[in-house]
């Protein structure tokens, strides 16, 4: 399966979207574990900011327009990628893969038989002779 392009922004396109935000974090709602409707707006220390593809994923075309580019602190961009970006691919790829015939592999795992060959002949064998609890007493006076 071939990767997906990324369409990334344009450093043009990250000076308005940085401008827009006004030095502080855009992420809004809950696809960045904010209440709905609710933004972030913490302000960004020194350059500790990232540019973030929402509502359209990074791999569709069109999605590097300043309409597309949120300007997060990178809590929240952290919180998107994992728990809105990356699901979403896995199930991409399952769908896929399933459409196209692509199963896991299928593991058995190979079992021991006790007899001839092994060296384990039983869990439950008698003990020999002159072992037992006797062996394991002190026999000193």
């Amino acid at each position: 399966m071939a990767r997906s392009r990324r369409y990334e922004f344009s450093k043009a396109t990250m000076r308005q979207a940085n401008e827009r935000s006004g030095g502080r974090c855009e992420a809004e709602g809950e696809v960045y574990g904010l209440d709905a409707g609710q933004r972030c707006n913490v302000p960004f220390k020194g350059g500790a900011k990232e540019f973030d593809h929402y509502p359209m994923p990074a791999t569709e075309e069109g999605s590097d327009t300043l309409d597309n580019c949120v300007t997060c602190c990178p809590d929240c961009h952290g919180y998107k990628t994992r728990t809105f970006d990356i699901p979403a691919q896995a199930k991409v790829k399952r769908v896929s893969d399933k459409d196209q015939g692509i199963a896991l592999p299928k593991v058995s795992m190979p079992s021991q038989r006790l007899g001839k060959g092994n060296n384990q002949h039983s869990a439950t064998r008698r003990l020999t002779k002159g072992v037992g609890l006797a062996y394991f007493e002190d026999s000193t006076p």
